[in-house]
C-alpha cells in the first residue's frame, strides 16, 4: 500500500467517525422530540422512534466501517515496522 492509499484511508476513517457522531446526535435530537409533552403529536411518535432507530442504526455501520479503516490502517503500519 503506497503514502497516498494510507491517506485515503486515514480519511475514511475520519470522515466515517464523523458521520458516526453527526447521525447518533441526530438521532438524539429526534428522541428528545418524542418524550418532551406536548412536542409531537401522538400519530407522528411511531416514525419518529423509526427515524431514532434508523439514525442510530447507521451511526452503528458507519462507527464500524470507521474502525475497520483504521485497523486496516494498522495493520498496514505494522507490516513496515
Amino acid at each position: 500500500m503506497n503514502e497516498q492509499q494510507r491517506d485515503e484511508l486515514r480519511a475514511k476513517a475520519g470522515d466515517f467517525k464523523m458521520y458516526s457522531l453527526v447521525l447518533f446526535s441526530l438521532g438524539v435530537f429526534f428522541y428528545l422530540g418524542t418524550i418532551i409533552p406536548g412536542a409531537l403529536e401522538a400519530a407522528k411518535k411511531p416514525f419518529a422512534l423509526l427515524m431514532v432507530g434508523g439514525c442510530f442504526m447507521a451511526a452503528l455501520y458507519c462507527s464500524r466501517r470507521s474502525a475497520v479503516c483504521a485497523r486496516r490502517l494498522e495493520e498496514e503500519e505494522d507490516r513496515f515496522e
